[in-house]
């Protein structure tokens, strides 16, 4: 499998998914939507397309919960979106990932990192018993603080870290770069740091 990928939603506009596969990009992590209630308006469409161009496909999905609550809304929320698009474990050999980041510019107060650590291992908790491979997006100095990265083994970390490697040993992708071109467009840039169940 080609170890180089990209991340996608909506902010990056129609996508000629065959000429991204022809430029070498092996596999797509696609934004289902955010919050507990917002599907992303291509989310259909590039899976659709990176699935017709022979990528291999992963799912992510913007976290908004302030405790396990509404952690528990938003993973069903997402978790229905895959069934009704007919997603299947089998279909997402990458994962189905949580994307946690600080977002305290929307005027939102923001959880402790302890109540971000709980969340993020129920998300993984639940998401692992709907069958499918779960994991955790956030930046490398997340991972390492307020997620505990050691405590997700048998789960996927994604590691944001835009410099010349990826220090979170835990780390099964790493988003190196927000600044890719491929086919005319410009994408976060990933990499495969271990062996996954989507690799040959």
């Amino acid at each position: 499998m080609t170890q180089t990928g990209i991340d996608v939603s909506e902010h990056n506009g129609e996508i000629d998914w065959k000429k991204v596969a022809e430029e070498g990009i092996g596999f797509a992590i696609i934004r289902a939507g955010y919050g507990s209630a917002y599907l992303d308006s291509r989310f259909y469409e590039n899976v659709n397309g990176a699935h017709d161009a022979g990528l291999k496909l992963g799912v992510y999905h913007f976290g908004y919960a302030r405790h396990g609550g509404e952690l528990e809304v938003e993973r069903n929320f997402l978790l229905s979106i895959l069934k009704d698009c007919g997603l299947m474990p089998k279909h997402l050999p990458l994962g189905v990932f949580w994307d946690v980041e600080e977002d305290s510019y929307r005027g939102r107060e923001f959880p402790r990192p302890g109540v971000i650590n709980r969340m993020c291992h129920a998300f993984c908790e639940g998401t692992a018993a709907a069958g499918y491979r779960a994991g955790i997006y956030a930046s490398a100095s997340w991972l390492q603080s307020y997620i505990k990265a050691a405590e997700f083994a048998g789960h996927t970390l994604w590691a944001a870290q835009w410099w010349k490697e990826c220090t979170v040993k835990e780390a099964g992708i790493w988003q190196f770069t927000d600044h890719l071109e491929v086919a005319g467009h410009i994408f976060d840039g990933n990499r495969i740091l271990e062996k996954t169940d989507g690799d040959e």
